[in-house]
């Protein structure tokens, strides 16, 4: 380190004769991805209930072109929302420095003047994305929609933050806020007939809530000053994971861009519609899986790769076999979820339902290796397999389009195996798991899917249609044969995690005085 470098740490508040990267110390690295699992989980969960509830009632009070129109605004701007850090927030967690220093508040200069600039260009580009989707006379609405890239952006290295300090608890109550604020606004504008735009400030107003909560409770005196050898360090490694978020997120919302261009924003409507409750009970707990995954396996390379082999095995069991369970019994109750849950309406996203489920569950087999790779410093893997996947299922998404949302939908099953197939062998072969471990591990997730199919298939033919309590008997009777099969095949693993809820909801005794 050079003199000027030490003297400017110093002034920072960083001690250069210290290890910054010494990782800050934990109980038990368990414990720690445990609690932060749980607290993810009631944040997320309670926030994706909540917006649940929320679709639930907009869809009997709002039309299927109105969810299409915010639907196809949010497409283009989930492209911007992979980016909105240039990676800078990975690149803190995998450092695991402490403290708010000098690089923390250069990540946080960087994302805001980011976030404002992503915000400009899209409503600068409104009136070309409105002619896209063949609005034009949704300028306005769609010029709106680009503050949610400003008030998400601005709060991301506050976020990265507590991932990195495996903070967990502090993110709950913004999560929590940005649904509870985005149910106060929405209703009121939906019921005195304000359609699409009931929807979309919500959102808005949800993430500016989330963002000044973000604030409060990471406050950082942005650095704004343009110190290229500080800002090369935050992004060559943040580069290739921001690389790998953009093109994930285009994969998971190009097939969007096609339906509603191709089909219209009443088509784009249903195919949403189809993606709710696979995106709340799947999706949504993948992401929350990532969230906590990337400081979890920072924290046990440090420790050694053993113990990030193992890591990565354990979570790979459960996620697959949440995944695998998850996705076949909504595929299951597909048939009966849309009209139950949404009305009769929405008749027409059954099937894109059933097979989003199908391939969610595909999806998760090889989730839990992806953050492996960003762990060990070697993202640019991974980005060498995403460009050519991303360009083909564009294409395939491209083919399918006109043949209507079903097939759009089918592309995805056929992408998520191979992807899963390629994404596990490569997991394997780079941190030297056995290929005969990670069948084992993968093993009772198709155990648990290929019963719950073979008991909730019959029964549901036998169920009167459009029923909630033949929902509910179907749901149960799925619940219960998964519940039977995984305790039979994965028992340790199941064990282990109602052990760890019940160890940290149980109150903790007082030490006497």
């Amino acid at each position: 380190m050079s003199q000027s470098s030490a003297s400017e740490d110093a002034i920072d508040g960083r001690d250069p004769g210290r290890e910054d990267r010494e990782p800050p110390v934990q109980p038990s690295l368990a414990g720690a991805a445990t609690r932060g699992f749980l607290w993810t989980t009631l944040a997320w969960g309670g926030n994706r209930l909540v917006v649940l509830a929320l679709t639930a009632l907009l869809a009997r009070l709002l039309v299927p072109e109105d969810f299409g129109l915010v639907t196809a605004g949010l497409t283009i701007i989930t492209f911007f929302d992979a980016a909105l850090d240039l990676g800078v927030g990975y690149a803190l967690v995998y450092e695991q420095e402490r403290g708010i220093n000098a690089r923390v508040r250069l990540a946080a200069g960087l994302n805001l003047a980011l976030s404002a600039s992503l915000c400009l260009i899209g409503v600068a580009a409104s009136p070309l994305i409105a002619r896209l989707f063949g609005e034009s006379d949704q300028t306005a609405l769609f010029a709106t929609l680009f503050l949610y890239p400003l008030f998400r952006g601005a709060s991301q290295v506050n976020d990265a933050v507590l991932k990195r300090d495996m903070l967990f608890k502090k993110r709950t109550v913004a999560d929590l806020t940005r649904a509870g604020v985005r149910v106060a606004v929405s209703v009121p504008l939906a019921l005195t007939g304000y359609g699409a735009w009931s929807i979309a400030l919500g959102i808005i107003a949800g993430e500016a809530a989330c963002a000044l909560f973000m604030w409060m409770l990471v406050p950082i005196r942005p650095d704004f000053r343009l110190r290229w050898s500080k800002i090369k360090t935050l992004v060559s490694f943040g580069g290739a994971v921001t690389g790998v978020r953009v093109l994930g997120s285009f994969r998971a919302s190009v097939d969007y861009l096609f339906i509603g261009s191709v089909l219209g924003s009443a088509a784009l409507g249903y195919y949403g519609m189809g993606y709710r409750l696979p995106e709340l009970v799947i999706a949504n707990v993948l992401w929350i899986f990532t969230t906590v995954a990337f400081p979890v396996y920072a924290r046990a390379r440090v420790e050694g790769l053993d113990k990030l082999r193992t890591t990565m095995l354990k979570a790979t069991r459960l996620v697959a076999l949440f995944g695998l369970t998850a996705g076949t019994t909504l595929a299951v109750l597909a048939p009966l979820a849309i009209p139950v849950i949404f009305s009769a309406t929405w008749e027409p996203a059954v099937v894109p339902m059933a097979l989003i489920s199908l391939a969610l569950a595909c999806q998760s087999l090889g989730w839990a290796s992806g953050d492996v790779f960003s762990a060990l410093g070697r993202p640019g893997l991974l980005l060498a397999v995403d460009i050519p996947a991303t360009i083909i299922v564009t294409i395939a998404f491209g083919v399918a389009a006109p043949q209507g949302i079903a097939a759009v939908a089918a592309v995805h099953i056929g992408f998520e195996i191979v992807y899963a197939i390629i994404r596990v062998t490569m997991a394997v072969r780079v941190t030297g798991v056995a290929a005969s471990a990670m069948a084992r591990t993968l093993a009772p997730g198709f155990a648990v899917a290929a019963a719950v199919a073979a008991v909730g298939l019959p029964l549901r033919s036998l169920l009167p249609e459009n029923s909630f309590w033949s929902l509910l008997a179907l749901t149960a009777a799925c619940g219960a044969v998964a519940f039977v099969v995984a305790g039979l095949t994965a028992r340790r693993e199941l064990l282990g995690v109602l052990g760890a809820v019940r160890d940290r909801a149980a109150p903790r005794a007082v030490p006497a005085a």
